[in-house]
């Protein structure tokens, strides 16, 4: 039997699983038009399966609305008809997210997200969401060895097979993702960790978007404002004098190591809160690596 949340318990927040029009649709970030969820398609309730590309893009053009906030076109669906899902998950991820509730204990709340959520496999998406990101990120270090596997090179290599080996080289990979938090395995099953770093997402605009620009070319980030978190933050430069932030919502560039980069086909962004460097939508390669 399929049990529901109220609609009224949503979270609204990045990694939220949410049923609509016979699928289920992964929430996208935290600010969302008012009655409205920025989310994207992701799997068929009645095949248990992942939707097809023809059927996820068809779902994407209909649902497309220009967000002012984002100075972007993405797919919304409508509150008042969305439900949250939860459905029979994987022993594996159910024993993995219990482990993890232990690990953090009263710090965050933790759910399944990700293909798990609806099809059998190895392979567990987590995300906690919790304000105390610093003191979750000590409790994830302090059991490394414990009750947390780092992933190790091969363990790497298969990730970047399944997901970047079109935009990334194997070196290149291994210098964003070397010594992870974020891909961990947790009795041998390999775990990916989302932190989203809010308890609630907001039906309005917090940071609006007042200017977009394209860019390519080198930059250098300074230290670590927020890693690991999603959005992650870190200081960079893209001159001798330009400063500005670096904001990723994908947790392959939330542990960047502070060093050399060339972003291809990125965006600046110029927001109430100031002047953003955003990868997402490009290719952020090491240097040197």
């Amino acid at each position: 039997m399929q049990i529901t949340r109220r609609k009224s318990e949503l979270r609204l927040l990045e990694g939220e699983p949410v049923q609509y029009r016979g699928a289920i649709w992964i929430i996208k970030g935290e600010q969302h038009p008012p009655g409205y969820l920025v989310a994207y398609p992701r799997y068929d309730l009645i095949r248990r399966d992942k939707l097809l590309s023809h059927e996820k893009n068809r779902l994407i053009r209909e649902h497309l609305f220009y967000w002012g906030c984002l100075d972007l076109r993405v797919p919304v669906i409508p509150l008042h008809n969305t439900i949250q899902h939860y459905g029979g998950l994987s022993w594996q991820a159910e024993l993995t997210k219990t482990i993890m509730e232990q690990i953090i204990g009263d710090l965050g709340e933790v759910n399944v997200s990700g293909s798990s959520i609806i099809m059998r496999g190895n392979d567990v998406d987590l995300v906690i969401y919790t304000i105390k990101t610093a003191l979750v990120v000590e409790k994830i270090k302090e059991n490394l060895g414990v009750l947390i596997e780092e992933a190790g090179t091969g363990d790497l290599y298969r990730e970047w097979l399944l997901r970047h080996k079109s935009t990334l080289s194997f070196q290149e990979y291994l210098g964003l993702k070397e010594n992870s938090l974020l891909h961990i395995k947790i009795l041998g099953y390999p775990v990916s960790l989302r932190i989203v770093p809010y308890y609630h997402g907001f039906s309005s605009c917090i940071d609006p978007v007042f200017i977009r620009k394209r860019y390519s070319g080198y930059l250098d980030i300074v230290r670590p404002l927020s890693p690991y978190t999603t959005p992650a933050r870190f200081l960079a430069k893209i001159s001798d004098v330009e400063k500005a932030v670096l904001e990723t919502r994908r947790i392959l560039y939330a542990e960047a190591k502070t060093g050399r980069y060339f972003l291809e086909d990125g965006y600046i962004e110029v927001r109430r809160t100031g002047k953003y460097i955003v990868p997402d939508h490009g290719i952020l390669h090491p240097v040197n690596v």
